[in-house]
């Protein structure tokens, strides 16, 4: 085992590694979308190192802990926390040094849950800081060396000079999300802000007739209801979109979950007198050998926003079907509507923030971030989310959700910050 005790390291680049670097900082430079940029990160520090995987972790202040923010191939633990005082990244961002490990899994300070949790064997690992400004914000990682050779000083130089290009990079995108995120915020504030503002004006006026007034005070109601839903939800997608939204992991009863939303959308499909029909597999978990893993209430959460969205995108009359089953490893579910459909152009947008489809806008009274919040809860699940939909006929929409044996599971930790 090897540990690099030196913050930085005097082996030199050579011209092409030069022109190289060069071209990725433009690269970077240019990318203010986080998760495009990260996942350039990842695919730089493969190709330099020749390494078979990576993965960057970003500190999360509030929690005092390490979160994975990107990974390589399968590995994906985007529901789990590394600890500070019991990581090799831990250590890395805690001493601001560069660290080579020759045998990881002899190390005393790996944190042996990541290849638990990712079925993946760590071999070796060189792993550098995130340096911006007056501090390090978080830690590159590159893992298992191709041809079983050890990381070396070009290795670290090359790394070095990736991260702290990348650390620049990120405090940008994360700037220009924040940012970006106020101004939706703000554009969409400002309807239910002026309906109330407006209504406010009318109750001021005597000649109101009586009969108005109590038309104008459920407007109000029904505009603050709206504006608290906006600030949920903004709230949700801001902690999903950073990865700070706590998430519990837990086996999930997948049944009693698709009962409840039902029970709960039941009433506002009764108002458009659309029926809503489930087709549930028997073997779905917690039943057979596997089990879905995750946050029951975030997942209860997904489904219900793309059910309401099916119930108010559909047709008077109209029909709201939900199957699930268990398919190769995978839990596969569908919500299928009856409703308008929208063109094909269309669909890749459905999962943007604020986005409603053409004609659509007077069906649309919520706050324009269901489907965005349901994409991403699947996402940190591991999970894909997809749509289809025909004009005129319906949309449906497809979760795909990964299943691990039961056994390996017997202990599951009762909660993990993502």
């Amino acid at each position: 085992m090897t540990d690099a005790v030196t913050h930085s390291t005097s082996h030199r680049l050579s011209p092409e590694q030069l022109e190289r670097l060069l071209e990725i900082s433009t690269r970077l430079g240019s990318t203010l979308y986080l998760d495009e940029l990260l996942s350039q990160v990842m695919d730089v520090a493969t190709e330099l190192t020749n390494t078979v995987a990576a993965s960057i972790l970003l500190l999360d202040e509030r929690s005092g802990q390490l979160r994975f923010a990107a990974s390589t191939g399968n590995l994906m633990p985007e529901t789990l926390t590394v600890p500070l005082d019991q990581s090799i990244a831990g250590w890395v961002l805690q001493n601001g040094r560069y660290l080579i490990v020759d045998d990881v899994q002899a190390d005393e300070r790996f944190y042996a849950l990541v290849d638990q949790r990712t079925q993946f064997q760590t071999e070796t690992m060189l792993a550098v800081p995130l340096p911006s400004a007056d501090k390090v914000i978080g830690v590159l990682e590159v893992i298992n060396k191709r041809g079983n050779l050890p990381y070396t000083k070009q290795d670290v130089a090359l790394m070095q000079a990736l991260a702290s290009q990348a650390a620049v990079a990120i405090t940008n995108a994360r700037l220009f999300e924040q940012f970006d995120l106020l101004a939706e915020v703000m554009h969409e504030l400002k309807t239910p802000m002026m309906a109330i503002y407006s209504a406010a004006e009318l109750l001021s006026r005597p000649e109101l007739p009586e009969d108005k007034r109590q038309t104008v005070v459920q407007m109000i109601k029904r505009e603050s209801g709206r504006l608290s839903e906006m600030a949920r939800d903004h709230l949700d997608l801001a902690r999903l979109e950073s990865r700070r939204l706590r998430m519990e992991q837990q086996a999930v009863a997948l049944v009693p979950l698709i009962e409840e939303v039902v029970e709960i959308a039941r009433s506002q499909a009764a108002e458009r007198n659309i029926e809503i029909v489930t087709m549930l597999a028997a073997d779905l978990p917690p039943a057979g050998d596997q089990m879905l893993w995750g946050d029951a209430d975030r997942l209860k959460q997904a489904l219900l926003n793309l059910v309401s969205n099916g119930i108010k995108y559909n047709k008077e009359h109209g029909r709201i079907v939900i199957e699930a089953a268990c398919e190769n490893g995978r839990v596969q579910l569908s919500v299928s509507d009856t409703g308008y459909g929208i063109a094909p152009q269309e669909t890749r947008h459905l999962f943007d923030r604020f986005y409603r489809s053409p004609g659509s806008e007077k069906a649309a009274e919520g706050s324009g971030l269901g489907l965005a919040i349901a994409h991403k809860i699947i996402e940190q699940h591991r999970g894909e989310i997809t749509v289809h939909s025909i004009p005129q006929q319906g949309t449906t929409f497809m979760v795909q959700l990964p299943l691990a044996p039961a056994s390996d599971h017997n202990s599951p930790p009762s909660s993990l910050p993502t």
